[in-house]
Parts: C-alpha cells; sequence; structure tokens
C-alpha cells in the first residue's frame, strides 16, 4: 500500500488540515491548502518529528509503532482493541458538538491517516520510514494461560485423549458392523443414526439428552455423535451408499494403524473439506442457505483458527475469549459471510445481522470458532474442554431482535476454556510422533485372584478409568477383572498394554504377581499374532470341475484361493484382474 504523506494530506479538507497544523511546534499564519499542507510535510519529515512523536500519549504511540511497523502500514482498530484492551484517541470532543462534528482532531491523526482509495488508515510510506528509524517495534502478541481452571461446581472438565482414541475405532467398527444412515443428499446424520452413535460413545456426548419442558424449548443435542460421521466421511474413511455409510477401502484400511495416526489424517481432511461448513450447526441464524453467495468458504476460516493453535501452549487452560481476542490481536482473521444482511435471527427483515452491532465479530466469528473447537477439535482429541451448559452462558446476543425466546445462540455458546492436548500437537504436526503419557495416579491398587484389581486408596481420575476401560471389565464398585477378550481388542485398536502395565506398576507398589505378569505377557504375544491385508470377495463357482479350472489355471491361479469344492477367494483390489482373466477362459462372473 504506497501513499506518500503529501498526497494523503491533499485529500483533506482545510479547517481538517488547520485542526493538524496546531499540534505543530511553533505558529503559522498560513491558511491556504498548499502552504498548510507545506507546513505538515516539513514539520512531520524533518528534524521535528520525534519532538511530535513524544507529544502523544501513551496508546496514541502504541497505535502508531503498530501501523508504522505492520507490513502494509496499516492502523487495524479491532487488531488494536483486541491487544491493547482499549482504543487511541483519533479526536477529542469540544465543549458544544452540533450536527454530525465529531471534534477537533489529536496529533495522532498527524501520524495515521485514512487512504480513501484503500478504505483504510494507514500510515504515509515516506512518513513510515522515518519513524521505523526511531519507533521500537511492538512485541509479538502474547496468549494468556494457565495451570489449572478456577472451581466452578457448574464447570464440566472434558479429557478428550484417551476418548478419541477408543471412539475413532469404535465408530470405524460400528460402520463396518451397523447399518448407519445418513442422507444421501446433505451426507448428514439423522436421528437414529444420532441415537446410536450416541450410545456407542463410552463416556457419553457432552450434554446428556434433556427433555424438552415446551415445544418452543432449545435442545443442545449431540455434538461428538453428530461430528463423527462428518469426520469420517469427510477423512474418506466411510461412503454412503444408498444413504446408508460403509466402510471404504482406507477405512478397512484405517483399522488396522494406530488410532492416533488415523485422527491425524482425519484432522488433515477436515481442514480442506467442502463436506460441510461447521457454521450450519447455528441454526438459530436463518439465510445461510439463501439464493446467491452468502458463506464464505470454510478452508480460510479453520485455517486462521489452526494457525492460532499452533501457537497455544500445550497442556496449559486457554479461555475461549483470550483466544479470540489474540486471533484479532494477530491478524488471524476471517468473514464468515459475504452478507450479513442475508443472516437472520426470527425474522428476514428486522431480525437481519447486517444492522450495526448484529453481524460483529462474537456474533459470527465467534460462534463458528466455538463451533470448530468444540465439535471437531475436541472430538478428534486435539484440545481438552472445560464447558457450561450454553445457556445463558454468553448475553452478547441478547438485544438483538428476534433473541427474545433464546436461551443460547449456539449449542456451543457454553465452552469456557481449552489446552490443546499432547495429541493434540501431534495432530497440528508440532511433534513428529505420538506417544500416550504414563498416567500419574494417586490411588493405590491391590491384586487378587482370578486377575481382580481392587482400589484400596484413593478415587481413580477419569483417564485412569478410561484406560482400565480398555483392559479391564468393572466387576463391582472398586474392582476391575483383567479380561483377555477385551484387552486382545485394545491391541486391535492401536493401544499399548505397557500402559497399562507401567500403571499397574506405579499404584500397585510392588512387583506385578505372577499372573499379571503372565496375562501381560500372553496379550503382547498373541495381540499381534494376526494382521489384516486387505479386503476380498468370495465368490461360488457352478460347480466343482469350473472351480477347479480357474483355480488350477497358470494365468489366474495367482489371483484367488480355494475355500471349498465350489467356492474361490480373491482379493478386492485384484477383483478387477480376475474378472478380466476369467473371461479371457471364457467365462462370464456376475454379481
Amino acid at each position: 500500500m504506497s501513499i506518500t504523506l503529501r498526497d494523503s494530506l491533499a485529500s483533506l479538507t482545510v479547517p481538517d488540515l488547520k485542526d493538524l497544523v496546531s499540534h505543530l511546534p511553533g505558529s503559522t499564519t498560513a491558511t491556504r491548502k498548499d502552504d498548510l499542507i507545506e507546513r505538515i510535510v516539513v514539520a512531520m519529515l524533518g528534524p521535528d518529528l520525534t519532538a511530535i512523536w513524544s507529544r502523544l500519549d501513551e496508546t496514541q504511540q502504541a497505535a502508531v509503532a503498530e501501523a508504522a511497523h505492520h507490513p502494509l502500514g496499516e492502523y487495524s482498530d479491532q487488531r488494536f482493541r483486541a491487544r491493547y484492551q482499549r482504543a487511541p484517541a483519533f479526536r477529542v470532543a469540544v465543549a458544544k458538538s452540533y450536527g454530525y462534528s465529531a471534534g477537533k482532531s489529536t496529533a495522532l491523526c498527524l501520524f495515521i491517516q485514512y487512504a480513501r482509495d484503500e478504505g483504510s488508515y494507514v500510515v504515509p510510506t515516506d512518513l513510515r520510514a522515518r519513524l521505523q528509524a526511531f519507533v521500537p517495534p511492538p512485541a509479538p502478541p502474547g496468549i494468556d494461560s494457565s495451570d489449572t481452571l478456577a472451581e466452578d461446581e457448574r464447570l464440566t472438565v472434558r479429557l478428550t485423549e484417551r476418548e478419541a482414541l477408543q471412539e475413532v475405532v469404535i465408530m470405524l467398527r460400528t460402520i463396518e458392523q451397523t447399518r448407519v444412515q445418513v442422507s444421501d443428499k446433505t451426507a448428514l446424520p439423522g436421528t437414529a443414526t444420532l441415537r446410536l452413535l450416541g450410545d456407542k460413545l463410552p463416556s457419553g456426548d457432552h450434554y446428556a439428552g434433556e427433555v424438552k419442558q415446551n415445544p418452543w424449548d432449545q435442545e443442545v443435542g449431540p455434538i461428538k455423535a453428530f461430528a463423527w460421521p462428518m469426520l469420517l466421511q469427510a477423512g474418506g474413511l466411510a461412503v454412503g451408499v444408498a444413504g446408508r455409510l460403509q466402510l471404504s477401502p482406507s477405512g478397512v484400511k484405517a483399522l488396522g494403524l494406530p488410532p492416533a495416526q488415523v485422527l491425524r489424517g482425519l484432522w488433515q481432511k477436515w481442514l480442506k473439506t467442502t463436506l460441510f461448513d461447521e457454521f450450519s450447526r447455528v441454526d438459530a441464524i436463518k439465510g445461510q442457505n439463501a439464493k446467491g453467495r452468502v458463506m464464505t468458504a470454510v478452508a480460510p476460516r479453520r485455517a486462521a483458527i489452526e494457525d492460532t493453535l499452533r501457537v497455544c501452549p500445550i497442556g496449559r487452560w486457554v479461555a475461549f475469549d483470550d483466544f479470540s481476542r489474540h486471533m484479532r490481536a494477530s491478524d488471524r482473521v476471517f468473514a464468515v459471510t459475504h452478507d450479513a444482511w442475508k443472516l437472520y435471527l426470527c425474522e428476514r427483515q428486522y431480525g437481519s445481522l447486517g444492522y450495526d452491532g448484529s453481524g460483529g465479530w462474537n456474533i459470527l466469528q465467534d460462534r463458528y470458532i466455538l463451533t470448530f473447537l468444540f465439535e471437531y477439535a475436541a472430538t478428534l482429541g486435539l484440545v481438552d474442554v472445560a464447558y457450561f451448559h450454553p445457556k445463558q452462558a454468553r448475553a452478547d446476543f441478547g438485544g438483538m431482535w428476534g433473541a427474545d425466546d433464546l436461551a443460547f445462540l449456539s449449542r456451543y455458546d457454553g465452552l469456557s476454556a481449552f489446552r490443546v492436548t499432547p495429541l493434540g500437537a501431534y495432530l497440528l504436526g508440532r511433534e513428529a510422533a505420538y506417544q500416550p503419557a504414563a498416567v500419574a495416579s494417586s490411588v493405590a491398587l491391590s491384586f487378587a485372584p482370578g486377575l481382580h484389581v481392587d482400589v484400596v486408596r484413593g478415587v481413580l481420575a477419569a483417564e485412569e478409568t478410561l484406560l482400565l476401560d480398555n483392559w479391564a471389565v468393572p466387576v463391582q464398585a472398586g474392582t476391575w477383572r483383567l479380561d483377555l477378550e477385551k484387552s486382545l481388542s485394545a491391541i486391535e485398536k492401536g493401544h499399548d498394554i505397557g500402559e497399562l502395565k507401567g500403571f499397574l506398576e506405579s499404584t500397585g507398589g510392588l512387583p506385578l504377581p505372577p499372573p499379571v505378569e503372565s496375562f501381560i505377557g500372553l496379550c503382547e504375544h498373541n495381540g499381534k499374532a494376526l494382521k489384516t491385508l486387505g479386503s476380498a470377495l468370495l465368490i461360488e463357482c457352478r460347480d466343482a470341475d469350473t472351480a477347479e479350472q480357474i483355480a488350477g489355471r497358470r494365468e489366474t491361479s495367482s489371483l484367488c484361493l480355494r475355500a471349498g469344492p465350489k467356492t474361490l477367494v480373491v482379493r478386492t483390489n485384484q477383483l478387477d484382474k480376475f474378472r478380466e482373466k476369467v473371461r479371457s477362459l471364457g467365462f462370464g462372473m456376475v454379481s
């Protein structure tokens, strides 16, 4: 953006220029526009510049520093307010103001001026070079975080890392074994599917199902149960066929991969997918599907959020409002809609978000970020979440027309804080590999015959319960039994039984009993005894002679195996080649 000080001043009126001249050292008798401009240019590009700068207050100096060191010399009021929680004074109110007068210009207007052609406030190019010589650049904006959260009995804290590692396998198995329904047109899961998947979540969804007291009451509804089928479809692991989900070849392969690796692939695919706009889940805001270009592309929105997640500290809580403010302070901004006038609450004309104060960052961008973090990043285990019930969690929409009957603007309004998990660091590419952390415990365990594990002191933490859930079955309160079938299933899902061993050793206080050691050794030895190489198809021949002819011919013998007198087995990825060779032998194959 290139505009000189002289060019910028030329667009001002004589009264505006006289206001600016009044802030210069010394006096002047100039009244002509050209003379006033010359007076300002000589002062601002000459030795008086540092003296004029020193007369600015601290906030005004910060504004000049931000703009002078910006790559384009721009001043953004949104960026400045987000970073400093205040705004610099460009105008000073006069004692008596009439009409639309906003008062006299302050000295700040000598430094930051409005570029009409660009529609933005800038420091002119030649002045910027002079300022950069002595005005120190602002420090990069930081992001506040904490080790702990303030105690609040209404606050729910959800540790998502272990849940995600379990759930991704559960969801893939559910799709493999169950007729999971989705819409052919939108790929969205229906009510029955949401109920089915919600029941499969080991720790349930974020909010328990609520019974509506009145027909007009808002429902929070499923969050994780909705996210999983969307993530798996976007990631190419599940595909809709005739209104039902089935695993793709990649989905079948994913069942044999470490869950963390599968989750990383889902995250990377979600960032680019056009399958779904998360903002459509903010269903109180209508008009999103109106004619014309209403909503912006989703990929730039997600990229801005991911870039900000990359600078969040790992394992420390970040308040959502601080995260949102940091995005604006660091210029990681995005648009949700091309035309806010087409979006509305309740009624198109009176409830339009195009009115001042109705479609700001807090209503549009914040609700998108909330949805993205709570429904997708948290479901994949990228962030732990701390949240309230969304009802009246955010009151920023209460004054909008059409909001009188809304208890919340979105089901995600309750998200209060989050923290990037070690798994999240891996998903974001901040760590090259992922290793589940050993569970540090304050409980004491003892061992009883029959592979029973008893809690003799303390209470299991949520992540400890999830850990035992992988390898053992609850017998009664405080007692678990190590289970071979469950443990083999956990190893199949990619879990490391060494994690269980480390937990039992750290909480048992003594070496593990021989039966437990033997159990763990057996699981390690047999857990990966078989390996899935791919899917195959059973083909029935009309008779045993036909099966023998095909299986015994050089052209087809390497493409199939006998599985019975009349039955052949062919790998799915070899099916087309097998069909071609069989046809060359004079046989046809039908479904």
